[in-house]
């Protein structure tokens, strides 16, 4: 339900939406109606709101002509490799982004596809999306459910020698937008437990820089990149998170394996997928 609005409503935030949902101004079947819904053929959304609000929330969204790096696409998805300084989506100002592209690539599509997971702007790799409203369904629940390993290759400062196994609790500051991994939560703090498996793969005398494979556990905002500060080592180029040397966070989604998805998406079962590695970090592992 949520991301049909999201759809139909292209400019209101997503805050506005559910609370529309709670105070019944959005109802499905004549009932309230959570955003974690289901909808189903047949369905009937009513919408008890003025046409200024509508108006005003359903302007069209802007479409971006632009190329993209496809690794994958049939009927049902398309896995594309992101390249730094790109949005998976567009932001308040609707600019340039995965989606935008993929909105004016496939503008005479019934539905436009849809990104179902999300990279910074200035991390690379692998986004995936769905072609049709079922497999953007099903890709939510696999992802959800953890049926989507992720794997990706990081430039972490300093040297690591041996397998990592990082937990502790995520902690993230709306306003800032800076997270961070704490071991004890205060008292009335909002977190999630977060879990990062790290293995070294190169280490650069040159640069004293370690190349690393990590494998996310659970997936929360930055967490690749606060979980490597928390122990010391800060991605080269995230100045956000106290790194440098690099005009940007040296980090890649690089692969993505499919565990049991079933249905529609069942020949996808046990499939791997790479994204080959941008130039700006192919050079760490070359020294």
């Amino acid at each position: 339900m949520d991301k049909f609005l999201a759809r139909y409503f292209g400019a209101a935030p997503k805050t506005f939406l559910h609370k529309m949902l709670r105070k019944k101004n959005i109802v499905v079947n004549d009932k309230r109606a959570e955003g974690a819904l289901i909808l189903s053929d047949g369905d009937t959304i009513t919408l008890y709101l003025s046409d200024e609000t509508v108006a005003k929330f359903t302007k069209a969204r802007t479409s971006y002509a632009g190329t993209l790096d496809i690794i994958f696409e049939d009927e049902h998805i398309i896995i594309i490799n992101k390249p730094a300084n790109l949005l998976t989506q567009p932001d308040s100002t609707n600019s340039d982004s995965v989606t935008s592209r993929l909105r004016h690539i496939y503008a005479d599509a019934a539905f436009a596809p849809v990104a179902i997971n999300r990279l910074d702007r200035n991390t690379t790799g692998i986004v995936l999306c769905a072609k049709t409203l079922a497999a953007s369904q099903i890709l939510a629940k696999l992802i959800h459910y953890r049926k989507i390993e992720k794997n990706y290759i990081a430039i972490a400062h300093g040297k690591i020698t041996e397998n990592l196994l990082l937990e502790g609790h995520h902690v993230k500051d709306a306003k800032s937008n800076i997270s961070k991994i704490v071991k004890n939560v205060p008292r009335g703090t909002f977190s999630k437990e977060v879990l990062t498996k790290v293995k070294p793969i190169k280490y650069n005398t040159l640069t004293d820089t370690t190349m690393l494979k990590i494998k996310l556990e659970t997936g929360r905002s930055h967490q690749i990149r606060t979980h490597l500060v928390s122990i010391g080592h800060p991605l080269v180029g995230d100045t956000k998170y106290g790194g440098k040397g690099a005009k940007r966070q040296m980090l890649h989604a690089s692969e993505i394996v499919f565990g049991d998805t079933g249905g529609i998406l069942g020949y996808l079962t046990r499939k791997r997928f790479e994204a080959k590695l941008p130039e700006d970090m192919r050079k760490y592992s070359e020294k």
